[in-house]
């Protein structure tokens, strides 16, 4: 699963990684912790304009739902399983017309260890941003909505998403456009699901347990500090 992201990268910095321009009414605000159940933004790529950055709701409503609160209650939509997504009604017409980077550069995950959670903050080596294979919809009103696309974890995502071992879909820059590609096949789609996760490295450290409790101001740069935790005698 992944439900918190960071993206703390500048503007100017987006624009240029992605080869892409802001839409001129965004106001972009960074985030260090992004809880996609606090309704806030994320921003996108979308197939249909593969040159402009949007903001969108994070959790996919059907075409005809602006804004749902019944719907969000009944279904979240933050992730998008691979596994089901050309069978799902709500995924497999997004997935065939509408996909999306979804940008970012950093997620966090818990690893379980008896009965308590350890968040951890999962980012490339090189703290570079990335794009996260995403599908949109977009509303009657403009507004757009989206889901991160998760698969089964690799041994590194495992380890720490143990629970679960999900991980979300982090597009190679070499598959970024191709991902945005509107001629692309069902077999074309599948292929980079199965092959298309980034080569670059990744890190993780633990963090402050903030970051999963709703009472606390945890969009603050330091969420993303390092937190030591003696029961497991590593940062790492």
């Amino acid at each position: 699963m992944c439900y918190h992201i960071s993206n703390t990268k500048s503007a100017r910095k987006l624009e240029d990684f992605f080869d892409a321009k802001f839409k001129n009414d965004i106001v972009y605000e960074p985030n260090y912790h992004l809880n996609g159940f606090d309704n806030r933004p994320v921003y996108i790529i979308p197939q249909q304009e593969n040159y402009v950055i949007k903001s969108a709701k994070w959790g996919l409503l059907p075409e005809n739902l602006e804004n749902s609160d019944s719907f969000k209650k009944r279904f979240n939509t933050l992730n998008a399983k691979s596994e089901t997504l050309f069978t799902s009604n709500l995924w497999k017409e997004p997935i065939a017309n509408r996909r999306c980077l979804i940008l970012a550069d950093g997620f966090f995950e818990s690893k379980h260890i008896g009965k308590n959670k350890y968040p951890h903050y999962i980012r490339l080596k090189d703290q570079e941003p990335f794009a996260f294979a995403g599908i949109y919809n977009q509303h009657n009103n403009g507004a757009f909505s989206c889901s991160i696309i998760t698969k089964k974890a690799n041994p590194f995502m495992a380890e720490i998403h143990n629970s679960k071992e999900r991980m979300p879909i982090i597009l190679d820059k070499s598959f970024e456009k191709e991902w945005l590609n509107p001629s692309f096949s069902k077999s074309s789609i599948n292929e980079i699901i199965n092959t298309g996760f980034t080569s670059k490295e990744f890190e993780a450290y633990t963090v402050s347990k903030n970051v999963t409790n709703s009472r606390i101001e945890s969009n603050t740069i330091d969420i993303l500090r390092p937190y030591y935790y003696p029961e497991l005698n590593t940062l790492f």
